[in-house]
């Protein structure tokens, strides 16, 4: 699934509801290579994507997130909790 350049609090309902579809039909692989604004919510929204594809028995995937984790999630001290929830794929 494409995350597109942007996963804030404004477009986080809308990727919420792409994520369960998703994880519901066992995917579990997301392209977060365009992401450049990523706030909190979005943050919350992948670690929450990432423990509830552990509790279906799956591993996400994240592709190209090497700027998300050494930006966003590195400057909210997250980056270690992503990497330990998700596989952080270039």
């Amino acid at each position: 699934m494409h995350l597109g350049s942007s996963l804030c609090i404004h477009d986080v309902r809308d990727c919420a509801l792409r994520l369960d579809a998703l994880l519901a039909a066992g995917g579990c692989e997301l392209d977060a290579g365009e992401l450049s604004n990523v706030d909190t919510a979005g943050l919350q929204l992948l670690l929450a994507a990432a423990l509830e594809a552990r509790r279906r028995g799956l591993t996400l995937k994240l592709l190209g997130a090497e700027r998300l984790c050494s930006g966003a999630a590195s400057a909210l001290g997250l980056a270690g909790h992503l990497t330990a929830a998700a596989q952080l794929l270039p």
